[in-house]
């Protein structure tokens, strides 16, 4: 990708992930619980996802300054254009890879923590990484055994 089309690149990702940075960090605020008897706000459940949110914002403003500096902003969109974005092959990983977090997203908590990230991981894998299904499930089943064990035992972090 030549430097003018990145610069374009970097530009209209910017302003996607500034958005979606804010929405993250007005949905931790309003939306997550606040118990004042835990200690204040930096032992609330939504202080590390609004945290998580500020860090995206300000990686984002940064990508927005190093595009306007390489004058990224001149955006024409036409509809042929439009059409190859929309069926390149980044944009249809974005979705597969978008679609995987959502159902992981909608089963955590109905189906047990360690099935759930398991199949997150290894259709993960398999559609990304493309590698043997047994590789795959090894894989998957030792990552988040390890990371539910490290979370219940180490940090004593009720997981659902």
């Amino acid at each position: 990708m030549d430097e003018k089309r990145l610069a374009k690149a970097d530009f209209i990702t910017s302003i996607f992930l500034i958005l979606l940075s804010i929405l993250i960090m007005l949905y931790t605020v309003f939306s997550f619980p606040r118990f004042p008897e835990w200690g204040g706000i930096y032992s609330n459940p939504g202080f590390v996802p609004f945290l998580l949110g500020l860090s995206l914002f300000l990686m984002s403003l940064y990508l927005l300054a190093r595009s306007l500096r390489r004058q990224g902003y001149p955006i024409r969109i036409s509809r042929e254009g439009l059409r190859l974005f929309i069926h390149s092959p980044v944009v249809i990983r974005f979705f597969i890879c978008f679609g995987l977090f959502i159902l992981y997203y909608l089963l955590l908590g109905r189906i047990p923590f360690i099935i759930n990230t398991a199949l997150y991981l290894f259709f993960s894998i398999m559609i990304f990484g493309r590698g043997k299904w047994y590789i795959a499930l090894i894989i998957s089943a030792a990552t988040s055994l390890a990371v539910y064990l490290i979370f219940i035992r180490v940090f004593l972090v009720p997981l659902p």
